[in-house]
This record gives C-alpha cells, structure tokens and sequence, in this order.
C-alpha cells in the first residue's frame, strides 16, 4: 500500500469509526473531536496544476505540465498542544515532501512552534501559496534571494498584540530532506499595522535573518528562476555550505578551493496596503553573502552561466569575494468584481477575496521584481509579470501569468504563460 493510501486510510477510521461517541464536524472541512475535547484530527489538503509554455531566447526550456503541489494535511490538538503534518507528494516522498511538521502550544501570550516551519522573514514567503496573488513567489523570498530554504528545523516563538506581530526563531539549517548538519541560524519579523478595517489597511514590516554554514551545510545561495517556473535560472550569490562541497586540485578543470563554512546575513522591509478593491505590496531585502574562495573559469561558467566578468587567475582561478546582494519588487493588483482582500491580522498578511456574486471574482494583477550582485558586474536579473485570477468559489482558483524574463548576466529574454487550476480544503 503506497503513503497516500495509508494517510488516506488512517484518516477514514479517525473521521468515520463509529464505535467512539466523537464529535464530527464538516463545516468548512472534516474535523473530529473527542467527547472529552481533549483531541481533534482535522483532514485537509490542496491541488495546483499547472501549465507553462516558453518562448524560447538563449536558453531552451521544457514546455511542459505538472502538479505544482499536491499536499495532504493532518492537523488538530491534543491537551492544548496543536500539531500539524503536512506532505506535499509532488515534491516527493516522505521526508523531501515534508512540508510544516511541528507542534506547538501558547507560551507568555504567544504560540511556542518545535519542529519544521517557515523562519519569520518575508511577508509573501509567509502568505500561503493558496492566497498567493502570483503563481510563484517574488525574488525577495526562497524563491530567489533565500533559495531553498523554505523550510527549516528549529524551535521559534510568535504572538500577535492588537495592530503588532512579533516572531523569532532559532533554525539548523536544514530541512526534512537534506543531510544533517551544524549549520545554525535566527530569523525574525516585527510587523505594524496602524490602519486595518473593512476598507482599507497599511501594513509595515522589517524581518532579520543569520545564517551560519558549518559542517554538513548545503551551499547557501541567492537564485532566481527569472522566466516562470521550470524556466532559466540564474545564480546570483553563493557562500559555500559543509568541506564536503569542495572539490578537485590545483591544475584540475574544475575546481573550488576554501576552508568552507560561511555566513549570510539579511535585513527585509515590507510594506503593504489595501483600499476598497485596490490592493499594493513592496519588500526590499538585503543580504550579504559571505565569499573569500576560487573557483576555475570553468567552474564559474558552469555555476553563473557565463565568463567571469573580472579577470581570473589562470592557476588559482576567480576569486569570489563577499557579495552584497539586493532584492526588491512592487506588486499590485485590482479586483474588478469590486471584492476586498482581507488581512490575516495574526499572521500579518493579505488572503484571497471571497467571491460575492454566483459568478464568481475577477483579480487583475501586475508585478516587477528584481535582484542583483552588486559586486559582480551585471549579475542581475529581473521578471515583469502580468495576471489575471479567477476566484470560482473560496476554494477553487484559477490564475493565467504572463512573465516577461531579463538575465542581464547572460542576456537571454525568455518569456512564459502559465496557466494554474487550484483547489484546498
């Protein structure tokens, strides 16, 4: 019996055994509890499919199809402490799929998290990808200037005090599916949020992050996929992770000399705002990636896509220095059906509208975003998206982008339409 049956199996029996005097309950979705309210199980779930098709510049990416995410989601209580297990199997198998698995309880007026879970930094990296404006998230989160680091293990504290959120987090840099390792690090967010009614609200933020490689440790990179999903990517930093990244001798084709280890340190603002149908968000954040080693000019090639644009050493190779890296995007979109986008006031972020009417709410949608290496000479790359988003129901979405792709460093320009039919429960 393959994962997805015995998940699914095991939630049947919670939710259907009749020989236990529990609550059920299908409001808005399947949850028990038992008799004596001191457990619940709650079964949920979501589907984004996608479509990406390409308009080829430089380089040639796959138009192609996939299952974007396709999560199911275990969550619920027990003695006041609240769990949640979450699996996204297009992302893989058991611990690559892992996505938020943690427990947690109330802990000085706020809520103590153990386990895996998003690091408090970057509003849209903390919006749900179900109430994402965009298909894919801006340069200013882990889809870009915190690649791959979506999710990390550690222990972390929030709370939520009239119009001000705090969070704060000590991570190992590592998730569910990559090696173990001493990487250690902290994030935090502080949010303010003065004005926030039925029509309108102004949202501020500022988030720190410090990440600290050390044996083990994956590299730590800024990369963006500036065409759409499944399109080109650009490396834009890297500081090198665990000695055993290091590879080849002098004189070698390829080669990456330093003692290892690493740190990148990062400072995020935010701000963000609705008024009636109208909604406007903006992050900047800026990150310095640690350097001080040599690649060869192949490698560089092979790892930024293009020569060098400094001299290099013809035995030593290129000397990478630290790098101060920049990203930032402005976003905005307007509701034609005249819905509002309301504001998660807990969380600090924006959610979907509600449709109002039987034929459901229409969202146009806009965006630029842009990153760059200050230190490498036209290392930069940058995307204008154009969307449209349709809202069938609060539960089903379907979102039409068109990206418009710039790699300054290599100078290719390919475009994307996508095409993503979504679903949660």
């Amino acid at each position: 019996m393959n994962k997805l049956a015995k998940i699914s199996a095991l939630a049947g029996l919670i939710l259907c055994n009749p020989a236990v005097a529990d609550k059920a309950e299908t409001k808005g979705g399947l949850k028990i509890t038992s008799d004596d309210g001191n457990f619940s199980a709650a079964l949920g779930g979501r589907i984004h499919f996608d479509t990406y098709l390409f308009d080829e510049d430089i380089e040639d990416p796959i138009s192609t199809t996939e299952f974007r995410r396709a999560r199911i989601i275990l969550s619920g209580e027990a003695y006041n402490w609240k769990y949640k297990l979450e699996q996204d199997f297009a992302a893989g198998s058991t611990l690559s799929g892992f996505r938020d698995v943690y427990i947690a309880t109330g802990l000085a007026g706020g809520t103590l998290t153990i386990g895996q879970f998003k690091p408090y930094r970057s509003m849209e990296e903390l919006t749900s990808a179900n109430e994402i404006t965009m298909m894919e998230r801006p340069f200013t989160s882990a889809t870009g200037i915190y690649r791959g680091r979506q999710f990390q293990q550690g222990v972390g504290w929030h709370t939520h005090v009239n119009c001000y959120t705090f969070g704060i987090m000590a991570i190992n840099l590592r998730d569910a599916g990559t090696p173990r390792n001493e990487g250690l690090g902290a994030a935090s967010r502080f949010t303010w949020t003065p004005v926030n009614d039925d029509v309108s609200t102004l949202h501020f933020g500022i988030s720190l992050s410090h990440e600290d490689a050390n044996r083990n440790t994956e590299p730590l990179e800024a990369e963006v996929i500036y065409a759409g999903r499944r399109g080109p990517r650009q490396l834009i930093a890297l500081t090198p992770g665990g000695d055993n990244f290091f590879f080849g001798e002098f004189g070698d084709d390829e080669f990456f000399i330093d003692d290892g280890g690493g740190t990148v340190n990062s400072a995020g603002l935010e701000l963000a705002g609705t008024y009636g149908p109208l909604y406007g968000q903006a992050e900047y954040v800026y990150a310095d990636y640690d350097g001080d080693y040599f690649l060869s000019e192949l490698t560089f090639v092979d790892f930024f896509g293009d020569p060098a644009p400094f001299a290099c050493d013809p035995v030593i190779g290129c000397f990478i220095d630290d790098q101060r890296v920049d990203a930032w995007y402005v976003m905005g979109s307007w509701i034609i059906t005249g819905e509002h986008k309301p504001y998660n006031a807990g969380k600090a972020v924006f959610k979907s509208p509600k449709p109002q009417g039987k034929y459901g709410a229409w969202e146009l949608t806009a965006r630029y975003d842009t990153i760059r290496n200050r230190d490498i000479h036209d290392l930069k790359a940058k995307s204008l998206i154009f969307g449209l988003n349709y809202y069938v129901n609060p539960r089903v979405r379907f979102m039409l982008n068109v990206t418009f792709g710039d790699d300054d460093f290599t100078g290719d320009k390919t475009n994307q339409l996508a095409i993503r039919a979504q679903m949660y429960w």
